[in-house]
């Protein structure tokens, strides 16, 4: 089980090393049985996603910083997932239910946040049995469009 890429506005230099390097992140010993789990126990399987998928960015692309909860302004309480940084581009990661609300409203605040160019990714979990990813897929589009205009780059990613 790995994230599969499902829109994107650019797969060419870093951008690209990036979207590879999380295409072939093997997940399943994260989300193979996680939907029976509490939502204590469910974000506990995240948080430790989260940690490893980081130490893989930071194995892979040795030439950005990687961080976790990454806080970009300290007078906003929003912190961003995994934020990588280099002196040609900014990665704004987030880690969401594959929830079309949820991955909207976040792209939205975290592009709020940043003054420079950033290459924004929704790495999509399944958050339950019920939740139907096709409407998340939907915004994906949304939001590349959107990156597009702002002179952004963007990618989509669900784990299914």
């Amino acid at each position: 089980m790995k994230p599969k890429l499902y829109d994107h506005t650019n797969k060419s230099g870093l951008a690209g090393d990036i979207i590879n390097c999380i295409s072939n992140y093997e997940c399943s010993s994260y989300f193979d049985d996680h939907l029976d789990m509490n939502q204590q126990e469910q974000k506990l399987i995240v948080d430790n996603f989260q940690i490893s998928i980081c130490l893989e960015l930071t194995q892979a692309l040795s030439n950005m910083k990687w961080e976790q909860e990454f806080i970009p302004h300290s007078t906003m309480k929003d912190s961003i997932d995994i934020y990588g940084s280099s002196e040609e581009l900014s990665v704004v990661i987030e880690l969401d239910k594959h929830r079309a609300d949820q991955v909207t409203k976040k792209f939205v605040s975290r592009n709020a946040l940043f003054d420079k160019p950033i290459f924004y990714i929704s790495l999509c979990y399944p958050g339950t049995s019920k939740m139907n990813p096709s409407e998340c897929k939907k915004y994906f589009s949304y939001c590349k469009n959107i990156s597009k205009r702002m002179g952004n780059e963007y990618a989509g990613f669900i784990i299914e």
